[in-house]
């Protein structure tokens, strides 16, 4: 009999291996639309005040409801026969927060056991999905000033990190960051797994990350920083998409930034938290602009952050088609 530790490995590599053939492989992939917001508005679930939707896999109408908007988008993907990468409810699921409310479930692996139950109940069993463990920032996604230092979360994002890689999953993602230092500890950790992983970050309408530094310079720090292991590229979310200013990188960051989730409105972050009403900018705009990206600069992982739904990804597919 195999070990166990052996054989988890050998699936590792080849689920790796895989998801990196089709990345390298396919020009469009999508990923998914507004979730936590979504759910945040429905009016059907409450979502918990440090946890976000983390607990809602444990939940029978949570489940339900993340289910309705997960199908949501595997069924796009299907009908315009494209990959698709969804990732874990997990954005908050740190040790700190998880110590601090309580909880003594390993929701980081429940949860990727949560999106195999989604990805089970699309066509073909799901080949041409993808599942990410996602993970974000330890404070507040809108205030750098409060991200940690790069040694600083290397250490402190390492659990989650390592709960996650001993799952399932397909990729890694950490989202919505606002600091360079906190990214490239977070790029560290992720790389010691030797799984594949992207790191997204949010931009101002400047163009620049939130902590002040070129969308250039923290591409280049990352990569020189972590020249050996399966750091797939970079992403920008929680952003309009006219935000990016590709004539301020090198075409060597052109060719490292793959992905874009981006908010419906084009104001600025912190004019769009917490408000009450949905704010959205023409969708013909946001769609146009979004395959412009995809067109000029190359980026091919689309996809939606705050204020977006399955109609923003359906419109900007609709303008995609040959």
């Amino acid at each position: 009999m195999v070990p166990y530790m052996e054989w988890l490995e050998k699936s590792h590599r080849e689920k790796d291996a895989r998801f990196v053939r089709t990345f390298q492989d396919a020009t469009l992939i999508l990923t998914e639309a507004a979730v936590i917001e979504a759910l945040r508005r429905s009016g059907s679930v409450r979502l918990h005040p440090t946890l976000e939707n983390a607990l809602l896999i444990y939940n029978k109408r949570g489940r339900q409801e993340m289910e309705k908007l997960y199908l949501g988008f595997t069924g796009i993907a299907a009908a315009h026969d494209l990959p698709l990468m969804i990732c874990t409810p997990t954005w908050r699921a740190n040790r700190q927060r998880l110590t601090a409310a309580g909880i003594r479930q390993d929701v980081n692996a429940d949860a990727v056991r949560f999106m195999e139950g989604i990805r089970r109940q699309t066509a073909n069993g799901g080949k041409s999905i993808f599942i990410g463990g996602l993970v974000g920032c330890k404070n507040d996604c809108y205030r750098p000033q409060d991200a940690l230092p790069e040694d600083a979360a290397a250490k402190f994002h390492s659990w989650q990190i390592d709960k996650l890689t001993r799952t399932a999953l397909d990729f890694m993602l950490a989202a919505t960051l606002p600091s360079t230092a906190e990214a490239r500890g977070i790029a560290r950790a992720m790389g010691r797994t030797g799984r594949p992983y992207f790191i997204s970050f949010v931009i101002g309408s400047n163009g620049r990350i939130l902590d002040g530094n070129s969308l250039d310079a923290a591409i280049g720090e990352i990569d020189a920083a972590t020249p050996e292991n399966l750091h797939v590229g970079y992403m920008i979310n929680c952003a309009y998409p006219s935000f990016l200013q590709p004539e301020s990188l090198s075409a060597r960051s052109v060719e490292r930034l793959v992905g874009f989730q981006a908010n419906a409105s084009s104001w600025e972050q912190f004019e769009l938290d917490g408000s009450a009403e949905l704010l959205r900018d023409d969708i013909g705009d946001w769609s146009a602009q979004m395959a412009a990206l995809h067109r000029r600069q190359g980026v091919k992982i689309l996809g939606g952050c705050c204020g977006t739904g399955l109609e923003h990804l359906q419109y900007l597919l609709e303008i995609l088609k040959p």
